[in-house]
């Protein structure tokens, strides 16, 4: 390695035995009932659509996610936290809170940009694992022996094709049989959903715009924001946690009649004594509190409900906005004229080539009602909110460890993917997971792969992360380790010193621990979320981003839609044309044209920044 020209590529792996074992699928009732159910294999649309089910789920944990918002940081709902759930329980709860280990395997000195380096990478797998299982007396498995391989989605791409490359071999062996299924991981699909939301509605042109996120950069000073979000993920992901959080607290001030966090609501008030009654009664008055809330924050969640809502016409009345339903072509307005309630009707389709209808009440007031006209702002802000949401769904389905959840939350990132670019890479890669874990392999086994995605290393219920987020960590520790070795290290010095880092790992902790030694940070590694989080709620009240104030313009978000499927409505013929095309093409492994773009691995340097916890 003195050749200082040459890059040098090294590839690391782990592996980890399975988290569901034979006597949980004996004994749990849910995966019992899984298994029992008739295995479908046919190939059609609706499998890779959230159902309505699906959907009903979706709503359900978002109204705990959002209570737990609100619990937090107002405490005129405090008396929510004996009816909402710490963690949401699951079939597999007491099987996903064990604790579960992972194995560190050599790494090898390979780059998984070239394909015949792939191979050899499959190859020392195979071989590992026969060399394992032989030491173990298990020998006779290994000809039925299935080991999934998950990464990034250019590892799984790579992989998958050197694979391909071996389809003619003699033997299975050769032909790589033991090496399948070939998957995505949880957390890069995260960072490049987080990454397509930034470009989304982050644009460096924006920053004139109020309450973009741009300018709401600027007003809390987070220059660590800087869109690379591979380079620094983690303070990406806190400043949207962050604004996202600012802005449910905002809607829900403005739905409930508060002017500040501390303030007891004027509007849809509970009732007085509603902290001494018991628990079912709480039930009822927060799931009807926020069945209310959720309606003014959630937009529709599929192209039905989004056609539902083309039916309204939004009007402005008199400087208040109001959606009115269309009816035989027209509509039907209701005033107050003095204690008499007056219906005026009105033909839609004037209102939308823009006339402005004068209504003369008895009382000679006259009354001005036109179609309202866009706020941009409004539906920047609803549009950044359903992102917002997904991401805490599926984070917080990823630490309970569901995997049914899991699997909601990636059929409804497919049509933002979609929507970012029909070639989207992860758009295929959330497409391929569903196709294989719920279509192409058997029951049992597609549980199996599902559950290896996560890793609980210290056990506990809600404790569950990503498991290649955990090895992103043990590749930071790993540099610096081999940085440790100094200059003019040789390549074995590198492979001997990968083998002992966990050994290594193991005794700085226990001296660690034995001295009490505490590792302080200086303070200005990061800010304050308390004081970010008041400084933008002091924002949104001076501006008011949450009502809708007809007019209001951003100029780098012109007519900007509120939803996903209000952006694809007009091409929702094709859009599930191209789902069906690139799943029959991933079922008949085909590759699929992707856009190109940077590798998905995070970037190396002392900037990179990882997650200690998910």
């Amino acid at each position: 390695m003195k050749n200082k020209d040459l890059d040098y590529h090294f590839f690391a792996s782990d592996w980890t035995p399975y988290r569901v074992n034979s006597v949980d699928f004996e004994q749990n009732p849910y995966l019992q009932q899984r298994l029992n159910q008739k295995h479908d294999t046919s190939l059609i649309l609706s499998k890779f659509l959230p159902s309505e089910s699906e959907q009903t789920v979706y709503k359900t944990c978002l109204q705990v996610l959002l209570a737990r918002i609100l619990i937090e940081n107002c405490s005129s709902f405090r008396w929510m936290e004996l009816v909402v759930p710490e963690h949401m329980l699951h079939g597999m709860t007491d099987i996903m809170s064990r604790k579960s280990v992972s194995y560190r395997l050599p790494i090898l000195l390979k780059n998984e940009m070239r394909y015949d380096d792939c191979v050899e990478i499959l190859d020392s797998y195979g071989q590992q694992f026969t060399d394992y299982y032989n030491k173990a007396g298990r020998g006779h498995e290994i000809e039925s022996l299935k080991i999934p391989v998950g990464g990034d989605q250019l590892t799984r791409i790579r992989l998958d094709g050197a694979k391909s490359l071996r389809l003619g071999a003699h033997t299975r062996a050769e032909r790589f049989d033991c090496l399948e299924p070939m998957i995505i991981e949880l957390f890069h699909t995260l960072m490049d959903f987080l990454e397509k939301m930034v470009k989304k509605l982050m644009k460096k042109t924006s920053g004139r715009d109020k309450c973009t996120l741009a300018h709401l950069k600027a007003v809390i000073q987070r220059s660590d924001v800087n869109h690379n979000v591979k380079g620094r993920f983690k303070s990406h992901e806190d400043f949207v946690l962050l604004v996202g959080k600012a802005f449910t607290v905002q809607a829900a001030m403005d739905y409930f009649g508060m002017n500040t966090v501390d303030d007891n609501p004027t509007q849809h008030i509970p009732p007085e004594n509603i902290g001494q009654t018991h628990k079912n009664k709480r039930q009822a008055v927060c799931d009807e509190a926020m069945t209310g809330f959720m309606r003014n924050v959630l937009q529709p969640q599929n192209f039905e409900e989004e056609s539902a809502l083309r039916t309204n016409i939004l009007l402005d009345i008199d400087g208040h906005v109001q959606r009115v339903p269309v009816v035989d072509e027209n509509i039907a307005v209701k005033l107050l004229s003095g204690n008499k309630e007056v219906i005026i009707q009105m033909a839609a389709d004037e209102l939308e080539k823009g006339k402005t209808f004068h209504v003369y009440l008895p009382n000679s007031r006259t009354v001005y009602i036109s179609k309202a006209e866009n706020d941009d702002l409004f539906h920047y802000v609803m549009c950044f909110l359903q992102l917002y949401f997904l991401i805490i769904f599926f984070k917080d389905a990823i630490a309970e460890g569901d995997i049914f959840r899991v699997k909601v939350a990636l059929k409804m990132m497919v049509p933002h993917f979609y929507a970012h670019s029909s070639l989207s890479k992860y758009l295929v890669e959330c497409l391929d997971y569903i196709l294989k874990t719920e279509i192409l392999l058997p029951p049992k086994y597609g549980i199996q792969v599902e559950t290896s995605a996560f890793v609980n290393s210290k056990g506990g219920i809600g404790k569950n992360r990503p498991m290649d987020l955990q090895k992103e960590n043990q590749v930071k520790e790993l540099k610096n380790l081999i940085k440790g070795l100094g200059a003019n290290k040789t390549e074995n010095a590198i492979v001997n010193i990968s083998k002992a880092a966990p050994i290594i790992n193991d005794i700085v902790s226990n001296i660690d621990l034995q001295i009490n030694f505490k590792d302080f940070h200086t303070s200005h590694k990061k800010r304050s979320n308390s004081d970010d989080f008041k400084t933008l709620l002091q924002e949104f009240q001076l501006i008011k981003p949450l009502q809708y104030i007809p007019g209001r313009k951003l100029v780098s978000y012109r007519n900007i839609r509120p939803n996903v499927h209000a952006e694809l409505l007009h091409c929702r013929d094709t859009y599930y044309e191209a789902i069906m095309v690139i799943v029959n093409r991933l079922r008949r492994n085909i590759p699929v044209q992707c856009e190109e773009s940077d590798n998905e691995s995070l970037e190396d340097g002392s900037d990179v920044e990882y997650c200690d916890d998910f």
